[in-house]
Parts: structure tokens; sequence; C-alpha cells
């Protein structure tokens, strides 16, 4: 079996949820098939229409994402990756760009741009793949909406998985006192703002601290603007981690007395079961649009709800249940691999 990878990169030289899929998807795919990659890093986003991909040699052509580029996939059957909805979405204009926008951003070039492969793309391809259920329901519900649904198109809902260091981590049975978040920050809908407000209210109450890892250019800028504004908060108690590696981050995570993901959105949220498949409560917020399957064990409420849990949490010491960690440690990067395998086999026939 011949298949054609397409993404930005495949040695996780991102940092971010799409280049660690397509960093596992090049490992696991590698030993299974006769593989070929093609990485757009380095083409900006707007010049990638004059860098037509050929797949004609290829039985299956995969991107890892719907916004890659243009393809000619001649008889190859082609499948795209949705990760999230945001290029359809409230939050493609705020959430899809730069803490600092380019002059494309401003404009809303790219945003139109990026929205016209998407859906040439999904036209174009035999499989959808979706992360998570929540990415399938709205994919659909945007293409009908919009007259582009198109029925006989083959769906599979893949989760990412939980990277092996997390699978590997002890569940910590000694004292627990900071909390953490794992992700972009220059994100709008990250809700870096809220997250900072609820930890100023745990601060006040306790001697915990909040660490943050984070791939994000410029974030050591991006958190100072914003701890400006909460006098409880300082580096003494917001420490930032910049790419640390996720050995460093799992031997952090399975200490913690929770792990704070107050995202207004995600398409996934892998950070979430990291954090639960390495022994640590996760706390999520209530009306944030996370999928039912990466919440199931979550904490879910409020701001102030997440406070007072956070709160008892640190006083004592609760690990996640047996039940939660063995649920988000069934999510793994070979479950993955193989679910895709699986899908490339119905559209071959074999």
């Amino acid at each position: 079996m011949r298949v054609l990878l397409v993404g930005r990169d495949f040695d996780f030289s991102g940092g971010d949820g799409i280049s660690r899929y397509s960093a596992e998807m090049y490992k696991g795919l590698s030993r299974r098939v006769q593989l070929r990659i093609i990485a757009t890093q380095k083409l900006p986003r707007t010049m990638r229409v004059f860098y037509p991909v050929s797949a004609k040699s290829e039985d299956i052509v995969h991107l890892m994402y719907p916004d890659v580029l243009k393809v000619s996939k001649g008889d190859a059957s082609m499948l795209t990756m949705w990760h999230d909805m945001r290029v359809f979405t409230k939050y493609s204009e705020g959430s899809q760009q730069r803490y600092k926008p380019k002059l494309v951003e401003r404009f809303n070039i790219a945003s139109s741009i990026i929205k016209s492969w998407a859906v040439g793309n999904y036209h174009q391809s035999d499989a959808l793949l979706y992360n998570s259920s929540q990415t399938l329901k709205e994919l659909s519900a945007y293409m009908r909406k919009h007259g582009f649904y198109e029925r006989g198109k083959s769906h599979a809902v893949i989760p990412l998985g939980v990277d092996p260091a997390f699978l590997r981590s002890r569940v910590w049975d000694g004292e627990r006192k900071d909390f953490a978040y794992i992700g972009s920050i220059h994100l709008k809908h990250k809700n870096l703002t809220g997250m900072l407000r609820v930890f100023e209210r745990i601060a006040a109450r306790s001697d915990s601290r909040l660490h943050v890892f984070t791939s994000s250019i410029d974030a050591q800028m991006i958190l100072k603007e914003h701890m400006k504004h909460f006098k409880g908060l300082s580096d003494s108690n917001v420490i930032l981690h910049f790419r640390a590696s996720d050995a460093v981050v799992a031997r952090y995570l399975q200490t913690l007395a929770g792990y704070l993901h107050l995202s207004k959105y995600e398409g996934q949220g892998i950070p979430i079961l990291e954090a639960i498949a390495a022994g640590t409560n996760a706390l999520t917020l209530k009306g944030s649009t996370i999928p039912p399957e990466t919440t199931r064990y979550a904490f879910r409420g409020t701001e102030a709800e997440i406070v007072e849990k956070a709160i008892s949490l640190a006083q004592d010491s609760r690990s996640a249940s047996k039940q939660a960690v063995k649920y988000a440690r069934s999510f793994t990067w070979e479950r993955t691999v193989k679910e895709t395998m699986d899908v490339y086999r119905r559209l071959l026939g074999r």
C-alpha cells in the first residue's frame, strides 16, 4: 500500500496537536505501508496555491488537516483529518491568528483562502476523519447549512492519542499542591485571562503555584501582559515552561492538585486526557465546547465552582479515580494508527 502524507511537519517541531498527530502517524504508518511525505512548514499559507501536490502514484493521500494545499489526487483515495471547526466558526477570526496578526490576517485575506482550501479538500476527500464526535457533528451541520454536504463519503471518528510519557506515569500518592495548564496561550479561545482570574482566587487561599506549559511564540510577553491585570499573581506563583519535553511535563503533571483547562472551545482537548492518564484531576469550564468523550471524567463548573473544587483538591491530595485513569489511558497512538489503517483498507477494498 502506497500512502502520501501531507502536513506541516512530521518531527513535532510545530509543538501543537496537529504537529503531534503528523509525527505520530508518520512513525506508526512507516512500519506498515510504503510512505511518502510532503511538509509545508516553510511555505506561507497564502503561497501554497502555487505549490500543487500530485498524488497520482499513491493509493492513498492523507491530509493531516483540511487547509493544507491544493492536491491533484489522480486515482488515489483521499482522506482528510479534521481537528476542529475553528476555520468555519466564530473562533476563526480571533483564535486562529497570532497575538500580533500579520497584515493578511488583519484584513481576513488568510482566513478566506484557508476556508476555500478546506471546502475544496472536503469535496475531494473520499473519507473524512475526525478527532472527536463533536468535530464530526459540527462539520456535518456546517456543510449541510451551506449546501456543501455530500452523501456517500466515509466518516470515521478516530481520536488522537495520549503520549506514552503520560501513560507510563505512576499515580502519585504524595502531597498535591500545585496546578498546571498545557497548551497555546496566544489563541483567544484558550481563555488565558479566565484561567489567571481563577488561579488568582486559588492563590489567595493557598500557597499553590500555576505551571504554564506552552509552545506559543512570544509566550513570556503574552503571559506578562495578562498578569499585569492581576495583583495577586507574579513570577513566584505563575511559572512559565516554554516548550518543555513530554517527560518534563509528565513529571510535574502526576504530582498536581489539579489540572486547569478553562478553554472555551476544543476539537478534542488531549491535555485533559493526558492529565487524567497521569492520575491528576482535570477541571474544565461549564458551558465550554469540549467533546464529551474528553470531559467524561473531568470536573465541569463555573469559575467560582472551579475555585472551590481546586481548593478542596489541594487540601486532601486526591488523585483521579482508577476508572478515570484507565479510561484516559485507552487513548493511545497505536489505537489511532490501527483505526486509520482500517479506513485505508475499507477504501481500497482490502
